[in-house]
């Protein structure tokens, strides 16, 4: 695993053969739940700090991070020397040398990793910035996808919703068209991206029904009302036009697996019916973070990289 990068902030920073070895990692994992690769000492020291809200990203990572048995450390930004002025890679430099092996950190501004490409201060998971990527929650959806087929070649999936805000979507987009993956976005005008920035094997179509008819598996954004800064969050009849029931799917014979990567919004982009059928693999995402997390924070572990923590090219 000497090649994994230090800092995972972004998909491509991950090559298909580090891709598929996570993915057949979570699978070991996920079959072999009584296995703790750190169990001898000294064990390693994982951080998760969150400068945003979380519920499924924060604590997967937590549960990931004992059942490999590591020791885990929840940093409060909020409480931090981050309030008194001090720089986020100063910040970051101190846990290292408090023998933090690796943190996993969230921000509301996208990028905001990217400062630390060339000479990590620790080694650094992107849990989910701005509106740029999150890398991790697209991985584990990709092993998803996987566990419920085998062969995603020639397969097309439709994320409906706020794909312009959607920092998973932005993953998605450059993850599974990897898989020979077709995917089609949809979702209200407003929050949909020029099609002259989109990559290849990825297209939008507007007509929602259109995008269900086509589709081989949903995905289902929530809006996403804090990236809205025009406070453009308009719900109403939102269900009905883009949100996606069980009753549609009924009617239009389309009785294919249904993504969510959470919150949901219930009766808004889905409905209560929709969510307590077994289409509905939201659950499914939540159990799969979990070995898939534990694969990369194995892999960034063990990836060999003596570089961590250097100040002007040398270390303290």
């Amino acid at each position: 695993m000497a090649s994994f990068p230090s800092l995972l902030e972004s998909i491509d920073d991950l090559s298909l053969q580090q891709i598929e070895v996570l993915v057949s990692r979570s699978k070991y994992f996920k079959e072999n739940p009584h296995v703790t690769p750190f169990h001898s000492a000294p064990k390693p020291i994982i951080a998760t700090s969150f400068l945003e809200n979380s519920t499924r990203t924060k604590h997967s990572f937590a549960v990931a991070i004992r059942r490999l048995g590591g020791l885990y450390l929840d940093f409060n930004a909020e409480t931090s020397s981050l309030k008194k002025g001090e720089s986020l890679e100063e910040t970051f430099l101190t846990l290292f040398y408090q023998g933090v092996n690796l943190c996993v950190f969230r921000s509301s501004v996208s990028h905001q990793l990217a400062q630390f490409r060339e000479s990590p201060p620790i080694k650094l998971v992107n849990g989910g910035d701005g509106v740029n990527e999150h890398p991790t929650q697209a991985l584990l959806d990709l092993y998803t996808l996987l566990s419920l087929e085998h062969d995603l070649s020639g397969k097309t999936i439709a994320i409906i919703g706020d794909n312009v805000h959607s920092r998973v979507a932005h993953s998605l987009m450059k993850l599974l068209p990897q898989y020979g993956m077709t995917i089609i976005l949809n979702g209200p005008e407003e929050y949909l991206p020029s099609a002259s920035t989109l990559p290849k094997n990825v297209e939008i179509v507007k007509s929602r029904d259109e995008a269900v008819k086509r589709s081989d598996f949903l995905y289902l954004l929530r809006i996403q009302k804090e990236r809205h800064a025009d406070g453009n969050n308009e719900q109403n009849n939102y269900l009905e036009q883009n949100g996606v029931s069980l009753d549609l799917l009924k009617r239009m014979n389309k009785l294919i697996p249904v993504l969510h990567p959470g919150p949901a919004n219930i009766g808004v982009e889905l409905d209560q019916a929709l969510i307590k059928s077994s289409l509905y693999k939201g659950y499914f995402q939540v159990e799969n973070s979990i070995p898939m997390r534990m694969a990369i924070i194995e892999a960034m572990l063990l990836n060999n990289d003596q570089n961590i923590g250097r100040i002007n090219g040398e270390k303290f």
